[in-house]
């Protein structure tokens, strides 16, 4: 499992703008694209609000998770949570096999409560306690820059489409990759989300305090 700690701040820019910033960016030593392509998230929450400013001037503290498939690549998918505290964003991820995958939306979740890994065991909580179930279905194209080389980056998302209180139950996991939903546009044409996203170092105190979780979890405490 891998950890991140961030502040981001969103805003909506014109396509022109888009090219131009993507032209400087690229042109700039220093600066390389992190991923660009096609990405489904599937998020356990009713509603996802792309124009909400994450950098906490909403001061909205919520925990949101999400599976996400990059290019349709089942493989490779990734289960994320992301705690927003006060405009400091907290992300956990670890990789998803595909049996894992289908036994979550097959709502066969039993194995999570004991799982080795914190996040699995966080989700079982939500969809137990708070009955959070994959509902909701994100896609968009998404272009990753990486700022130098200090933990910057900037997001542009573009074509974001996404449909509401679906049922998953029955799906396979090629079919939440592959699969055309009936999905609704969320931004207006020729408009991009782009995202500046500032890395925040992690305190040494806090890395010693997860390697110690881990450790003490693969004993079999």
């Amino acid at each position: 499992m891998s950890f991140e700690i961030y502040s981001e701040e969103s805003n909506v820019i014109g396509f022109y703008d888009y090219t131009m910033i993507c032209a400087k960016m690229s042109a700039r030593h220093g600066n390389c694209i992190r991923r660009q392509g096609h990405q489904r998230s599937i998020y356990f929450n009713q509603d996802i609000n792309y124009l909400v400013d994450m950098s906490g001037d909403k001061n909205v503290n919520h925990d949101r998770y999400s599976i996400n498939i990059y290019d349709r690549d089942i493989h490779h998918m990734i289960l994320n949570k992301q705690s927003n505290r006060d405009g400091t964003i907290y992300r956990q991820y670890t990789y998803l096999t595909v049996p894992q995958c289908e036994s979550i939306i097959h709502k066969d979740i039993g194995w999570m409560k004991n799982s080795d890994q914190p996040l699995f065991r966080d989700l079982y909580l939500e969809m137990t306690i708070n009955q959070k179930w994959p509902g909701v279905v994100v896609d968009c194209r998404r272009q990753v820059f990486e700022i130098g080389r200090g933990g910057d980056y900037l997001i542009f998302d573009r074509e974001i489409e996404s449909t509401y209180d679906i049922r998953l139950e029955s799906k396979k996991a090629e079919d939440l990759a592959g699969e055309s939903f009936a999905m609704e546009p969320r931004l207006e044409p020729q408009k991009v989300i782009m995202t500046y996203r500032q890395g925040i170092g992690i305190p040494k105190v806090l890395t010693n305090i997860i390697d110690m979780s881990h450790n003490y979890r693969a004993v079999g405490n």
